[in-house]
């Protein structure tokens, strides 16, 4: 427990240099023994990878490491140590910074596979760190977007020395939980991949994957592929309205070898898509289950890798020392953090200082529909009550279970038309709450179902999961469904939304083709998302087949995927049953009424701290906190008990005991704790 600064907006854009994002200088460094140094760093194979190393002065530091694929500067480009604006914050706080081109990339040797390689060369990186003698033998890394890829990459490998991590909107389950999301392909990730392919590939990736005799038509590859790129990118729906079907490249088929320069510059996109089923190959870059180490992970709700960063931590909370920090934005723009946590989080780990980052409770998130943040000591919170909304015949919504005569609904499925994608989790596509309306306008393939207003404000934290019952006359075919929370004025704003391919509707690793007319109940998650439907609003679920050019269009014909051109299209007849016995519902987190938050006054003179004024109590399974300008105090819980009107809790923390009692009326809400000079009373 310490004082910790009031609370401040953090503004996020990953697509800027993490440093400038990371930097707030201290005057910690002096500018007379700022140090710089470069090297190439070998790996086991023996490839030699460029790296940067920025030093505070002379003597041993804790080391934060960045690895990253977009290029960590010019080699021989020193910084002026007269100038600290040429500096990583890191060294103005007092840590030695270390970077690193990866793999392929920049200035450094061998060949570029996509983070296929950035576990082992992570790991290879910090031993050799670990072993320089500016280093006190303590090491975190930290990275962004595809620099948080390789911090999660690195972290799986558990290099003694490797301290913790900060991690911003990346994954730790690459191919599984991202790029075959559902089992279909993310297209829009091509953006990305088409882009790193026209900048940053070295010299010793393009002479060993081009064939010497083709070397001399490289230029004329780099042309055709930034002639596709430019075609992707002026048909998505930047240039409202999205044109996907009317761009060459996105429709293009098949996906595996079809632009014949892309597969020669980068050959592992094809090798990527190759491996359509969760198998050995895919699981090399799934790590989340591995990693032994504090983390801090920070997503944001329309993050393309939003998902991924909350399955991250989920998988990880239980071992204790991880922290989820959940924004409202988008990849571009993640929007303010409450605070920014970065050097509280490695002084903390590194420098041993109490920082009180951990007598926080382990979540912060952001809860849309209301735009304000909310702490929890887990994810999912507690008190949830997961609730189903039945989709009925005549486009209806709502929680009631459905009559014996309700049937089905059905649509036809085109490939060669697909539904196009107009916001949500998405990459080099628009992204966030857009409006469906225009999207859902003049077709007869999605299937809307809406609910009745809402009485009060109905407020979702968690998961979001939906069950079909479906059949179809195709073998394959996609099945997609959009939350939305339509407003009085009728505008559809899109809450989150996902999808599931039919063959992987039983495992993603063993996949099992339909049988044309049969029926099979389908269940699969949407993600995690906070937001408050208002009073007034409705709830609105959309079904439909296709959600391009975020995903790829499935072509329904069953056979192998990617490798299928334009001649294996069927379009596909499918039918979302809901009746008594053949239900198709969405399952919503509903956030319990009852408050874990009570608002007060709090009297406090004890360790060390001195203050009367406003506070919060927070009741959570695990503590008990009192949040008092800025400035956490943890109770761990070691009783609780509970009637029809009154709840009891007995903590211990580092201010010693609390005991806090709730009595509820039918009014009103009475609450009380005291403790050894601590006295809260709302």
């Amino acid at each position: 427990m310490s004082k910790k600064k009031i609370l401040i907006p953090l503004a996020l854009t990953v697509f800027i240099a993490l440093l400038s994002v990371l930097a707030v200088p201290s005057g910690l460094a002096n500018a007379d023994t700022l140090t710089f140094m470069e090297t190439m760093v070998p790996m086991r194979d023996g490839t030699h990878l460029y790296t940067r190393i920025y030093l505070p002065g002379s003597g041993q530091y804790p080391v934060i490491l960045t690895r990253s694929p977009y290029g960590i500067g010019t080699p021989g480009d020193a910084p002026d140590s007269s100038d600290p604006s040429q500096w990583p914050g890191q060294v103005l706080n007092g840590y030695a910074y270390v970077t690193q081109d990866t793999r392929g990339r920049y200035a450094s040797e061998g060949i570029d596979r996509l983070f296929y390689d950035d576990g082992p060369d992570g790991y290879d990186c910090i031993d050799w760190i670990s072993m320089q003698p500016w280093c006190n033998g303590k090491i975190g890394i930290t990275g962004g977007s595809a620099t948080g890829i390789t911090t999660y990459l690195a972290a799986g490998e558990n290099h003694p020395n490797l301290v913790a991590a900060y991690s911003i909107v990346a994954s730790a389950n690459l191919y599984n939980d991202l790029t075959f999301d559902g089992g279909a392909y993310r297209l829009d990730s091509m953006i990305w991949s088409y882009g790193q392919t026209l900048n940053g590939l070295s010299q010793s990736h393009l002479l060993t994957v081009v064939p010497p005799p083709q070397w001399g038509t490289i230029p004329a590859h780099f042309g055709n592929i930034y002639g596709n790129f430019i075609d992707m990118v002026s048909h998505t729906s930047i240039l409202y309205p999205n044109r996907a079907v009317d761009s060459d490249h996105w429709m293009a088929l098949p996906l595996v070898g079809g632009d014949t320069s892309f597969s020669l510059l980068q050959p592992f996109g094809d090798e990527i898509l190759s491996n359509p089923t969760e198998n050995a190959f895919r699981n090399k870059l799934n790590v989340q289950d591995d990693i032994e180490i504090p983390i801090l992970h920070v997503a944001g709700w329309y993050d393309f890798f939003s998902r991924c960063t909350v399955d991250a931590f989920v998988a990880l909370q239980n071992q204790g020392n991880q922290k989820l920090f959940v924004a409202p934005g988008t990849h571009g723009g993640l929007g303010a953090l409450p605070y920014d946590p970065f050097y509280d989080w490695f002084d903390y780990w590194l420098k041993g200082e109490d920082t009180g980052i951990m007598d926080e409770p382990s979540v912060a998130y952001y809860v849309h529909g209301v735009d304000e943040w909310k702490w929890a000591d887990q994810w999912p919170i507690e008190d949830l009550d997961y609730t189903n909304y039945y989709l009925h015949c005549n486009n209806y919504l709502s929680t009631g279970m459905n009559w014996f005569w309700e049937g089905s609904d059905s649509y036809f499925y085109d490939p060669m038309d697909p539904v196009l994608t107009w916001g949500g989790r998405n990459l080099g596509l628009p992204a966030g709450k857009f409006d469906q309306r225009p999207v859902e306008e003049g077709r007869d393939d999605i299937l809307i179902y809406t609910g009745d207003p809402l009485p009060e404000d109905l407020e979702i934290a968690g998961p979001i999961r939906a069950t079909l019952t479906v059949s179809s006359n195709c073998t394959d075919t996609d099945f997609t469904v959009k939350l939305i929370d339509v407003h009085p004025d009728g505008s559809a704003m899109l809450v989150i939304d996902n999808i599931i391919r039919a063959r992987y509707r039983e495992s993603m690793s063993n996949p099992v083709l339909m049988v044309p007319g049969e029926k099979y109940e389908i269940e699969f998650t949407l993600g995690d998302i906070s937001h408050v439907f208002k009073e007034g609003h409705r709830i609105q679920v959309d079904i439909s087949s296709s959600n391009f050019p975020k995903h790829d269009r499935n072509l329904n014909s069953g056979g192998e995927l990617y490798t299928e051109t334009e001649d294996a299209i069927k379009v596909a007849h499918n039918t979302i049953y809901h009746d008594f016995y053949l239900k198709s519902f969405i399952t919503l987190p509903v956030v319990s009424p009852r408050p874990n938050v009570h608002e007060g006054t709090l009297d406090i003179e004890t360790c060390g701290l001195s203050y009367h004024g406003p506070a919060e109590l927070h009741i959570y399974d695990e503590a008990i906190y009192l949040l008092f300008d800025g400035t956490w105090i943890k109770f761990d819980i070691y009783y609780s008990g509970e009637n029809s009107f009154m709840e009891m809790y007995k903590g211990m923390g580092d201010c010693g005991r609390l005991k806090v009692f709730i009595y509820h009326s039918r009014s009103s809400t009475y609450v009380a704790a005291d403790g050894y000079n601590i006295r809260f009373r709302n």
